[in-house]
């Protein structure tokens, strides 16, 4: 029986912690003021949290994330609507679909490509703590590892997959 993951809400914050710099990317390319785009970040992240439980862990976090900023940057720009420098909505639409954040097609066949070169025991491991319900020690003890070992080995992997899909990302976008 594999127990709950007794803080939840821990999942959600690794998840936007992870992507701020891809949301970041994103409010800066639709809105043209640095500070109002920093507002709308934190706005952003405040909607997430509120809403992590609406977040379904079997789909993409990256195209939810964008959505719910997407929002936030549509309710930014109505609040300050009398500022002459707000971009009209047909050139907002154009800067989101041209946007350098992949979509999450893109990502998920750079994820699954990237899993493919990782070794058997790593896709296993890696695999294994997305499961719902995983915890790391419960997953130590199934691994033979100590708790720490395992959550460094999942670091390496992580880390492994990001530059992987980075390099995926750049290569489809040539």
């Amino acid at each position: 029986m594999v127990a709950k993951d007794p803080h939840p809400e821990d999942h959600i914050v690794n998840l936007i912690v992870q992507h701020q710099r891809d949301l970041k990317h994103y409010i800066l390319s639709l809105l043209p003021d640095a500070a109002l785009a920093a507002d709308v970040l934190q706005e952003t992240n405040l909607v997430l949290w509120n809403k992590a439980d609406e977040y379904d862990r079997g789909r993409p976090f990256l195209p939810w994330a964008l959505t719910i900023a997407w929002f936030q940057v549509k309710a930014a720009r109505r609040d300050s609507a009398r500022d002459i420098h707000v971009f009209d909505d047909d050139l907002l639409e154009t800067l989101a679909a041209e946007s350098e954040i992949p979509d999450g097609e893109l990502m998920e066949k750079a994820l699954e490509h990237c899993l493919g070169k990782l070794s058997a025991p790593q896709r296993k491991l890696i695999l294994a703590r997305y499961q719902p319900g995983a915890s790391v020690q419960e997953m130590a003890a199934d691994f033979s590892q100590t708790p720490n070992a395992l959550s460094l080995g999942l670091l390496r992997i992580r880390n492994a997959l990001k530059s992987c899909i980075e390099q995926q990302l750049n290569l489809s976008s040539t």
